[in-house]
């Protein structure tokens, strides 16, 4: 329950942050879905099989995230829901490379903003 809270809470700190800063939004949406992609990559042990996978992951959305800063902004939220995937695959493989809940955190944290950016981005 814990975890829950925690995914909500930062969820609406960093929607509050970029909207207290008035930061350029499409490039905050292109950020943050770099960052969560490479956080993985941090918590892999030093094994090949492994640091590949997360490696490989974390460029796929780092391009998403650049077309999405570049050509279509709807990338954003669309890049942020798949990569709710990706935790929900991780949640479901059970790697052991991760900090309990982590998943769970990061697949609220995904959605949330995934709706928020969908929200602030259609107009």
């Amino acid at each position: 329950m814990e975890v829950i809270a925690l995914g909500i809470a930062t969820a609406l700190v960093i929607i509050a942050a970029i909207e207290c800063s008035k930061l350029n939004l499409r490039a905050m949406g292109a950020l943050i879905l770099t960052g969560i992609a490479f956080i993985y990559v941090g918590f892999v042990p030093t094994e090949f099989p492994e640091i590949l996978f997360e490696s490989l992951h974390a460029i796929a959305f780092l391009l998403i995230a650049y077309f999405g800063l570049t050509k279509d902004k709807n990338l954003i939220w669309i890049g942020l829901v798949f990569h709710s995937f990706w935790d929900a695959g991780h949640l479901y493989h059970q790697v052991g490379y991760l900090p309990d809940g982590y998943e769970v955190f990061c697949i609220e944290v995904d959605l949330i903003l995934a709706i928020y950016f969908y929200l602030r981005m259609k107009k």
